[in-house]
Formats: C-alpha cells, structure tokens, sequence
C-alpha cells in the first residue's frame, strides 16, 4: 500500500513529540518520599563543567559544584574540595547531545541537591525531581523546585523545613568552619568542623560493671573471712597459753 510521503512525515514527528511528552514527564511525590529516597543533599554553587565523550561515543559532562552547608556527605564523596556529578549530555567539537527534561545549571548557580549514592557514585536523586533553585524571600532562603515549582508540598520549600526533615534521617552533618552545627542526635554533644559523626563513648558494658562490682564484693567477703579467722587463732592461741599458765 502506497503511503504519501507527507504522511510518513507527520507520523514520525507525531512519534517524536510523544517521546518527547514521555521523556519530560515525571511523577509527582511528597517531599517526604523525595528526601527519604536520597542518601545526601547539599547546597552548591557550579564552578566549571568539562563535556567529553567516552570510548563508547558518548557524551558526557562533569559537573563541579563548591560546596556550602551539606548533610550526610562524606568526605569520600568529593573530589578534593568539590563535588563532581557526571551527567549524559553536553558539547563536543561542535556535536551536542542532550536527554529532554535532564538538569540544566549555568555557571555561578546556586542549588540545593537532594543527592543518590549508587556503587560509589553520587547522583542527583529522582533526575531533575531532586534539584532545587535556591532564592532568598524577605530574608529568608527558599528552595523552589525545578519540575513542579507550584505545587504546594514540594514546589517552594523553606530551608528550615527542609533541614528539619533532613536532621530526622541524616545523622552526618557537614557545615562551612566557625558556623554552628545543627542538634546532634546525642544529647551533650556539641558539633563543629567539617564532617562530624556520633561520638564513640569509651563506657564499660553494665555485664562489665556488674561483673566489677561482683568482683569487689568477693574481695570485701575475702577480706572479713581472713580477718575473722585470724581473730579466731588469736583468740585460741591466747586461751591455750592462759591454761598453760595456770597449770
């Protein structure tokens, strides 16, 4: 059957542009679930971004982002001083490549990223769902999201929010030197430096202690038997030297 080349024509872009809807449509989810489904999250700054290709032909680009305040981002997880997220797409020798709906950031852009962790590798969480534009709003900072910036749960979140959220599943804290540390899990502990985890308490198990105190108890028992047995053979010694005499 002949098919007229006009229709081949709208039939393929037809098909493109439902691919296109599909790419850039994403599901949305409580803020709960997206910070429960990250494994870190910071506030970054982008200072460069390098675009190469691969060996398998793929173009790819790095990411590197200064970090400011970040929760349960190890030390491990930077490159030196700075994060690096590899993301597919970018520029080389004039070929661009590009995934529709992928995180964009420009030079100098302030972000708050809820982070993944997978083999080793950080990863923006849930794609561009986990990328936050950072404003601030009559003195007070706001993270807005990329994808559904009005939506009334997760579009424009206050900082304090979002930390309060943050500190009830991380328990690693990183934040920039001389500025306070949030409340650790710990009561007593006061945190501060670069990266400060829970304290390990040099305490004696209570099996320990008992068995301490166990041993203590047996000593005193000891102590009293000898001086009771030596006030005994005192006193037997004295009796029998008194009869002696008197015979």
């Amino acid at each position: 059957m002949f098919v007229p080349k006009i229709t081949l024509f709208v039939l393929l872009v037809g098909s493109l542009l439902s691919i296109n809807v599909h790419a850039t449509s994403f599901q949305l989810m409580p803020l709960d679930k997206l910070v429960e489904e990250s494994s870190s999250a910071a506030e970054v700054v982008l200072k460069e971004k390098k675009s190469f290709m691969n060996k398998m032909g793929m173009i790819l680009t790095d990411y590197i982002f200064t970090v400011g305040e970040s929760y349960n981002l190890e030390s491990g997880d930077l490159d030196g001083e700075f994060l690096k997220i590899t993301m597919t797409g970018g520029t080389v020798n004039g070929v661009t490549s590009f995934i529709d709906g992928a995180p964009d950031f420009a030079i100098g852009e302030k972000s708050f990223l809820l982070l993944k962790k997978v083999e080793s590798k950080i990863y923006i969480s849930n794609f561009t769902m986990g990328k936050y534009k950072i404003h601030d709003e009559d003195g007070k900072t706001v993270y807005v999201s990329s994808v559904f910036p009005y939506d009334n749960d997760i579009g424009q979140v206050k900082k304090e929010r979002m930390i309060d959220m943050l500190k009830m599943k991380y328990k690693i804290t990183r934040v920039p030197d001389g500025e306070p540390n949030f409340k650790p899990a710990i009561e007593g502990k006061i945190a501060r430096g670069l990266f400060t985890k829970e304290p390990n308490f040099e305490k004696r198990a209570p099996a320990q202690e008992d068995e301490d105190a166990k041993n203590g108890e047996n000593g005193a028992m000891a102590m009293w038997a000898f001086f009771a047995l030596f006030m005994t053979s005192g006193a037997t010694i004295w009796w029998k030297l008194k009869k002696g005499v008197s015979t």
